[in-house]
Parts: structure tokens; C-alpha cells; sequence
């Protein structure tokens, strides 16, 4: 294997601008899932990853349709009989780019200044995708691929999980697998890899509240008609406390506790308080004196509102003001259940001034993968094998709803890592990738390869 295995690495240190510049054709594409978007922008990122794994040779490739985005299958059987079998996930949706004018480039035309590509998609996560094709070519330039792959590729991870939710349920035997590589994670710095064990889940819905049937003058009905917006600010203000615990009752009674070991361990995490006051660019962090900003972040609950629309800038009560309310939930936490305590929280609350409704609610559980198997103990050793330190084993704070979905249906568990980094601006104007950090990553999935290949 050792010939191969630097073979593989010297071909893709060798071709590396292959990738970078088939990432710059992906970026290109503005794949974005929410409504109101280009949909043909959609079909021409799946046929752009139908040629792409079309040219690894796959045995399969095969494009379903779903109630939304559609989702792409595909798989290679290695020649050697009784070889481990990868499911590779990955997702082709990104969000959009607004707002455009806080872009200093085209954000779907990639431009490349430093040791970085700037573009939508470019870390979240068209570029890990790309790493694990990348990978695959290298070892397929010398010979068969030492691993059954496998991969699925959803086109609504940003918005819905409900569509690979149902693929999931439906497609159980065609994605019968050892485990599942999933890079949509990512790493705390350049020089220090990391396995990720834990992930938030989520509970997100739109608030409607709705007061008059058209504006009206303030100065005419101003208090005497109730402004909508007034009871939704009240309505979220309730939901903390001065603590900023939440108040939902019951909220809190599925939280587990964190025990000692992995108190320590947080305790030894390299993300301290200076850490996200810098990273985040704010004034001051929410006082906590019970929990690590990293517990907060990995393994406690919380609350946040992601936007907020009402009325027009007149002088006038709107007629009405909607907010999307988010809940980030830790295992055990029940969504269904947050989301019923959150319509009796309004039901008690909101004054009969107004009506309100709840629209578009998206669900997925907060995850546990276990760290002791041994896929994840041959990936801590090819990310050690690549970055020569120890890759930190880590909770965070954000869901993946695929691993979730395949460990509760399928009994699949996840080997989550990804080679993003907090500066990367995930979501936000100037997404880039660290190419370099890139570079490591597709060497560390080749080894990874390898070696999963050697348990057979």
C-alpha cells in the first residue's frame, strides 16, 4: 500500500489546481435552495456533479427527484471482495449571497487572492465535496480504489431536510454501508485538525402576528389600535430571561449534564473566551458563570431570532410583523415537543389585540457519534499523518440533520470532519477557502482511504 499511497499524494500535490479550478466552474453555479431563486440553477449544478463522478467511472450514477431539489446517488464497488463500504455525503445548495454590496468580489465568480478562493460555496461546502472527489482521482490514478464508495449529494440541507429525510426512509438497501464520511464540519485552525462527536440539532419557525386589515396613520390610531410589531417584540423578549435561559417550561428538563471528563476537556479546548470575543467581533460575550463558552456552544441550548420583517419606514401601524424564531437543541432535547410548549408559551401570551399563526417550521434532533469505532480512529490517524498533531476531538454548535437521520433510520454512524475554518465566513459576505488547509485535506482523506481500505 505504502507505493500507492505516495503515488496518490504525489499525484494530487501535483494536480491541485485541477481542483481549484473545478471548484471555481461548481462556484459559478449559484446553487441556492431557497424560494425565490434561480431553480435552473439547480439542475445545472446536478448535471455539473453527474459528469463530475461520471468521470470517477462510478458503476451507478443515478439523479432522483424529490419534492424539492433533486438528490444524486451514486457508487464503485472495488474489485477485492469483502472491502469496507463509504457513504460520502454532501450537499450542492448554498445560501445566497445578499447582501451583495458587502461582497469585495462577484460571489459567484471565483476569485483567488493569496492562499485564498473567495466565492459562495466555496469552504460550505462545495470545496469539501470537492476534496473527497479529488482524493478519489488521486488513487484511481494508480490503481482500483481500496474502499466500496458510495455517495449521496442533497440539494436542500440549507433549507429542508425533509426531502432527504423521506430519500433516506424510502432508499434504506441502496445505501447499506460501513459508515459514513461526512466533511460538512470543519476545523478550529490551520494547524489543528479536528474530528467532530457532537452536533446541536435545531427548531426554527416564522412568527406571523397581524393587527389591522391595511397600514393606518400613528397619529390617528396610535394608541388605540395595537401595533403588531410592539406584541411580537414582547412575545420574544419573554422567551429569555435576564440570564438569557429560556423560559419555555420544560425547556430544559432533557438537557444532559456535562460530566466531569468532558468538562475537562472543554476546559483544555483552545477556544477560550478572548477566542470568540475576537473571532465574533463583539464588544463582550454574554456573561455566563456556569458554562464554558465552548459548552455553551456544544452541548447547551439556545435561543436566537434570525430576522425580522414588518411595515414600511412611514409614519403608519403596520398591518402586520413576522419574526423567524430558532431554537438549537442538544440530544435528548425533543423538537416536536419545544415546538408545542412554544404555541402555548403565544397561546397564554398574545393579547387579543392581534391574531398571529406559525408558518414553515424545520426540525432535525442534536446528535452523539460514538468516537471509539474504528472508522473514526483510522481518520484521527490520517489527519495526524497529514497535520503531525493530534486532532481534536470536539461538540459544536451547528446541525447536520443527515447524521441524525441515517444513525435513527438506518443504524449508520458518521465520521464528521472538514477542512473550513472559523474565519471562512460561512453564510456571510467573502466566503472563502483556505486553499493550503484544502490542499491537507485531500491529502488526509487519501490516507484515510487507505486505511480504511486495510481493515478487510
Amino acid at each position: 500500500m505504502e507505493t500507492r499511497l505516495v503515488n496518490s499524494l504525489d499525484f494530487a500535490r501535483a494536480n491541485f489546481e485541477s481542483y481549484v479550478e473545478a471548484l471555481s466552474q461548481l462556484i459559478a453555479i449559484p446553487s441556492i435552495s431557497h424560494e425565490g431563486y434561480d431553480p435552473d440553477a439547480i439542475r445545472r449544478a446536478v448535471e455539473w456533479i453527474e459528469g463530475k463522478l461520471n468521470s470517477l467511472s462510478m458503476d451507478r450514477v443515478r439523479v432522483f427527484q424529490t419534492s424539492r431539489s433533486p438528490i444524486l446517488f451514486a457508487e464503485k464497488l472495488a474489485p477485492a471482495m469483502g472491502k469496507p463500504t463509504i457513504l460520502i455525503y454532501a450537499h450542492y445548495d448554498v445560501q445566497p449571497a445578499e447582501p451583495l454590496e458587502a461582497w469585495d468580489s462577484d460571489p459567484f465568480a471565483a476569485a483567488r487572492k493569496d492562499d485564498y478562493l473567495y466565492g459562495r460555496g466555496s469552504s460550505d461546502m462545495k470545496g469539501q465535496f470537492l476534496a473527497c472527489i479529488a482524493a478519489l482521482e488521486a488513487i484511481q490514478q494508480s490503481g482500483e480504489l481500496p474502499v466500496n464508495v458510495k455517495f449521496l449529494i442533497e440539494g436542500d440541507e440549507e433549507t429542508d431536510p425533509e426531502p432527504l429525510d423521506s430519500f433516506i426512509k424510502e432508499h434504506a438497501e441502496v445505501l447499506e454501508c460501513d459508515h459514513c464520511l461526512n466533511v460538512d464540519a470543519g476545523m478550529l485552525r490551520q494547524d489543528l485538525p479536528a474530528i467532530v462527536y457532537g452536533l446541536r440539532g435545531a427548531m426554527s419557525v416564522t412568527l406571523n402576528v397581524t393587527g389591522p386589515d391595511h397600514d393606518l396613520h400613528d397619529g390617528m390610531y396610535s394608541g388605540v389600535v395595537e401595533n403588531p410589531f410592539h406584541v411580537l417584540a414582547r412575545l420574544i423578549a419573554g422567551l429569555q430571561d435576564e440570564n438569557r435561559r429560556i423560559t419555555l417550561p420544560g425547556f430544559y428538563d432533557d438537557v444532559r449534564e456535562i460530566d466531569a471528563n468532558e468538562h475537562a476537556a472543554a476546559e483544555r479546548h483552545p477556544s477560550d473566551a478572548d477566542y470568540y470575543r475576537q473571532a465574533s467581533g463583539s464588544p463582550a460575550l454574554i456573561p455566563d458563570d456556569e458554562f464554558l463558552p465552548i459548552e455553551r456552544i456544544g452541548a447547551r441550548p439556545s435561543f436566537n431570532v434570525r430576522w425580522v420583517e414588518m411595515g414600511a419606514k412611514k409614519s403608519a401601524i403596520p398591518v402586520s410583523a413576522r419574526a423567524r424564531l430558532a431554537f438549537r437543541l442538544v440530544p435528548d432535547q425533543d423538537p416536536d415537543r419545544i415546538y408545542s410548549s412554544l404555541v402555548d408559551y403565544v397561546m397564554q401570551n398574545a393579547p387579543t389585540t392581534v391574531s398571529w399563526s406559525f408558518e414553515n417550521r424545520v426540525s432535525s434532533p442534536g446528535v452523539l457519534v460514538p468516537v471509539e469505532s474504528d472508522a473514526v480512529r483510522r481518520m484521527q490517524a490520517a489527519l495526524k499523518a497529514t497535520w503531525r498533531v493530534d486532532p481534536l476531538l470536539q461538540r459544536i454548535g451547528g446541525a447536520i440533520p443527515v447524521v441524525g437521520e441515517l444513525q435513527d433510520y438506518l443504524g449508520i454512524d458518521s465520521v464528521l470532519t472538514g477542512f473550513s475554518l472559523p474565519d471562512d465566513n460561512i453564510h456571510g459576505p467573502n466566503e472563502r477557502l483556505h486553499l493550503p488547509t484544502a490542499q491537507r485535506g485531500i491529502e488526509a482523506l487519501i490516507r484515510y482511504f487507505f486505511l480504511v481500505g486495510e481493515q478487510a
